[in-house]
């Protein structure tokens, strides 16, 4: 079973290091879960009271307007699919989380997490470090798709998340990108073209 938490012990490790005693109890946590394609880890209005950290798979998350949905961002492994604002405010999720390949996941209680802070400082200054991480990477999303073309959107999206346009639907890319599938497919078709030779 540690081989099966290597994973996230590594990320967390990452973003902040953590003893071995925290290590140690934040692992006792752990619960692994599965989510076959197209299964729901949460739709909009669920309540939210686990962590997640993806060991396997895609998941998208979506908004849904007047029956129209939006892909916001996508999960792989190595990433956190937790709806932070619904976990730290305890309101209702307004955003779906589904797989678009099969997952593995691991969960633990936010509620546990935190109970472990007075006895484990790192761990408090782990989620800080995490909150300020997904600040900075949304606050950087919103501008890069409000300010770049779908052409520069698409190559960004191609490098964030290598190999993923050859595991989902071609619309869900489109979708994130907010852009139509016949437009997404004509930037493909440019991309892919060899560059003209300079004589």
């Amino acid at each position: 079973m540690e081989t099966t938490f290597s994973g996230i012990h590594d990320a967390l490790q990452k973003i902040h290091p953590l003893t071995d005693e925290a290590r140690e109890d934040l692992s006792a946590l752990f619960e692994t879960t599965r989510l076959s394609r197209n299964e729901y880890l949460l739709k909009e209005g669920d309540r939210v009271y686990n962590c997640y950290f993806q060991l396997e798979g895609v998941i998208r998350v979506f908004y849904n307007n007047e029956g129209n949905e939006y892909n916001k961002t996508f999960f792989i492994p190595g990433m956190f699919p937790t709806p932070l604002t619904a976990l730290l405010t305890g309101g209702p999720s307004q955003l779906s989380f589904q797989a678009l390949r099969d997952c593995l996941l691991v969960r633990f209680s936010y509620k546990s997490f935190r109970a472990l802070f007075s006895q484990h400082r790192c761990l408090e200054s782990l989620m800080l470090a995490i909150l300020e991480q997904e600040w900075i990477h949304k606050e950087r999303h919103d501008i890069r798709m409000v300010t770049n073309d779908a052409t520069t959107n698409y190559l960004i999206f191609r490098e964030q998340y290598p190999n993923l346009e050859n595991l989902i639907l071609q619309y869900h890319i489109a979708s994130y990108l907010g852009i139509t599938p016949i437009q997404l497919s004509r930037i493909r078709s440019q991309q892919s073209k060899p560059a003209a030779k300079v004589n």
